[in-house]
């Protein structure tokens, strides 16, 4: 297994060649340390370093913060800033860096091999949330529907590229708006959805289904036919954290094949036969086979079923997907989240590894998956 590589940037030779020293009696591999801005730019090409110790009041032009900021944009590793004593101000230009600790001097050896692992862990942690987030995004970005993410207040948080269509915004910068001044909503009758009342339900926990409105488009006062839903959104200790919307385009709806054939689709769709079942991909039905199931996760008003090869979202829910999953081979240990027993490498009190994957298991699953375990 390869040593973690740190580069220790310190414009103080003594205090520079007594971190390395001990870092690299720690383990930890220094292959070299730099004392200017330039020298470490140079390093950090040169070592390619896992993770720099980083001087925040480093003498010259550009300090400490600067260059972590320049590693942040360029190479996203973490920093851990070296400190004496900060001014407020330098501390809070020091935190938009987003720093993965602090040492203060003078150290010790239990202080830098703590605040080292600390960081690599979170940082591990961080890679693997966003990597997730991605692939998350991606995902949305394919379904048909219009998607929305709003917090508890109704800003914006997420949409997807086709919600961004519609409401004539980049997906960029249609985040932190307040998602009832892009839309509103119309029902039967020329009643509206009132922001109030929609949040009011998800503060509730109920979920608001529409069949049948028109979403009035405010930047160009446009209508549009659709289905509209929205469901609360919950963190994994089920606090509540905000919407999702869902918006259908029933016009484009209209032009699909005759019912028949979409009723026989969706008889087809997400149907176990055997040791597989179809899920609809675009236009084509894709057969997705159990051993192949990584893990499936439930997102607002979809389900997220991945595999070792490819990903597919569908409109679904988890009680839906759990009874129609064999119970010998999955079991459902989180309301967010549905596994292959067989697939489990590793687990600790509160989560399982599958692959790379960290999954949460549930207070409320805890008993029943702890039950299907065999242990020595």
């Amino acid at each position: 297994m390869n040593k973690t590589r740190i580069l220790v940037v310190e414009d103080e030779s003594i205090v520079a060649k007594d971190i390395q020293k001990t870092l690299e009696k720690l383990g930890y591999e220094v292959p070299a340390t730099a004392s200017s801005a330039a020298s470490a730019y140079e390093k950090l090409e040169q070592i390619e370093p896992d993770l720099v110790f980083l001087d925040i009041k480093l003498k010259g032009e550009e300090d400490g913060i600067h260059i972590a900021g320049h590693i942040k944009e360029k190479y996203n590793i973490p920093v851990i800033f070296l400190t004496s004593y900060v001014d407020q101000e330098t501390l809070d230009r020091a935190k938009v860096t987003e720093p993965y600790g602090y040492i203060v001097k003078p150290f010790n050896e239990s202080d830098l091999k703590t605040t080292v692992e600390m960081a690599l862990f979170k940082f591990s942690r961080d890679r693997e949330v966003r990597a997730s987030e991605q692939r998350l995004a991606n995902a949305l970005g394919k379904v048909e529907e219009a998607i929305i993410v709003t917090d508890t207040e109704g800003r914006i948080t997420y949409l997807n590229e086709k919600a961004g269509n519609l409401l004539g915004y980049g997906v960029a910068s249609a985040i932190g708006l307040d998602v009832f001044q892009l839309l509103a909503i119309e029902m039967e009758g020329g009643n509206g959805l009132r922001k109030e009342q929609l949040y009011d339900a998800m503060k509730k926990d109920e979920a608001i289904e529409l069949e049948e409105c028109f979403v009035i488009v405010k930047r160009d006062n446009s209508s549009v036919a659709s289905s509209f839903s929205a469901s609360s959104v919950h963190d994994e200790k089920n606090q509540y954290l905000g919407a999702a919307l869902v918006i259908g385009d029933k016009q484009a709806g209209a032009e699909r094949p005759v019912a028949n054939a979409e009723l026989q689709m969706s008889f087809l769709d997400n149907q176990v036969i055997q040791n597989s079942f179809f899920v609809k991909k675009g236009s084509m039905l894709v057969k997705v086979y159990l051993d192949n199931i990584q893990w499936i996760q439930a997102m607002d008003n979809y389900v997220i079923i991945q595999t070792t090869a490819d990903q597919f979202v569908i409109h679904s829910t988890m009680k839906d997907i759990e009874n129609k999953l064999p119970t010998s081979r999955f079991l459902r240990v989180h309301r967010s989240y549905i596994i292959p027993i067989e697939k489990i490498n590793v687990l600790d009190e509160n989560t399982v590894l599958i692959g790379d994957k960290t999954i949460p298991i549930g207070k409320s699953y805890k008993e029943a998956f702890m039950a299907r375990l065999n242990f020595l």
